[in-house]
């Protein structure tokens, strides 16, 4: 899991830089950048650890079984999906908060 951990938080983090640096290029607010730090830090990372830190517990207090495999497996789907989602919905969601507070305004 450790693995599928760090992997998993470089592509976030790579999208998140990427969605992020398209973001302010089409006119969001440069403070979006902070929020990107802000969400990987205190949202990815921990998550992340946890994840990695559950199973490097379970490898060593359980014995193979037919149900691990399984829970490795879903538990690995999910934090891919993770990773690989979470970034595209909230970007659109604070640019979507940006123009809304910015129609507001006007």
């Amino acid at each position: 899991m450790t693995v599928h951990a760090a992997a998993a938080l470089i592509a976030f983090a790579a999208l998140q830089v990427w969605l992020v640096a398209s973001a302010v290029s089409a006119g969001a607010p440069s403070a979006l950048i902070i929020v990107a730090l802000i969400m990987l830090v205190a949202l990815a990372l921990p998550i992340a650890r946890m994840t990695e830190r559950h199973w490097y517990h379970l490898s060593r207090q359980a014995l193979a079984s037919r149900g691990l495999h399984q829970r490795f497996r879903r538990d690995t789907r999910r934090l891919w999906a993770a990773a690989l989602i979470l970034p595209f919905l909230w970007v659109s969601g604070a640019m979507a908060a940006t123009d809304a507070i910015a129609a507001i305004a006007h």
